[in-house]
């Protein structure tokens, strides 16, 4: 019966409470926040190449030590798919209907997280998150490979004909794809890095998790 009871105090946690709901919107918000700002700011100080390559990968590792934190106060299976959903709900408020793909990217990265404590460890976080936004940056590639003449006419209404064939260069072109993937995958490994060293450092130190 003692050891029983050591075993049920050791495992992990499988449900999610209300607080964790609300800690992981609450993040998410605050994550698609930092996401907007880096896009507006990409737009109007960086030239075409690096707003397009970078800009993935500058989010990812802006908004890495907030998954990171986000991550260790739950600390269950979920996080990432969670991540997802609430994610595309934003952008679909936001007119962007492209961003559903990241629902498949999302069940993904969740795959790779399958195993005890997986969302205690650093490097699988890392994986995963790297996963969703390399999703997120492919969510700009994939329906012109789908649906280009639907995207044509999305983008029509909103982006000068310039604008588009600047957009298409580098969304069509699969060295730039490349390029685009290769920085959004490294910018998450260093958000997740830098997330882990202050979320050892400070938000376990202050007994926050």
């Amino acid at each position: 019966m003692q050891e029983l009871r050591v075993q049920q105090i050791g495992a992990e946690p499988r449900r999610w409470s209300i607080k964790d709901v609300v800690t992981c919107v609450i993040f998410n918000i605050v994550i698609m926040i930092v996401m907007t700002a880096v896009s507006m700011s990409a737009s109007m100080f960086f030239t075409p190449a690096v707003a397009h390559l970078a800009g993935p990968g500058i989010m990812a590792l802006l908004c890495g030590p907030l998954y990171m934190v986000m991550a260790g106060k739950i600390s269950k299976r979920g996080v990432l798919m969670a991540t997802s959903v609430i994610s595309v709900l934003l952008f679909l408020a936001m007119g962007l209907i492209n961003m559903l793909f990241l629902l498949g990217f999302g069940m993904i990265a969740e795959l790779v997280m399958a195993g005890r404590n997986s969302y205690r460890n650093w490097k699988r976080n890392a994986a995963g998150y790297s996963i969703f936004f390399a999703g997120f940056a492919l969510c700009a590639v994939i329906p012109l490979l789908l649906f280009k003449q639907k995207m044509i006419e999305i983008y029509s209404a909103s982006y000068s004909q310039e604008a588009m064939n600047t957009m298409f260069y580098y969304y069509e072109t699969p060295s730039m794809v490349a390029v685009m993937v290769s920085l959004t995958v490294a910018g998450s490994v260093l958000g997740c890095y830098f997330g882990n060293k202050f979320l050892n450092r400070h938000v376990k130190k202050a007994k926050l998790i």
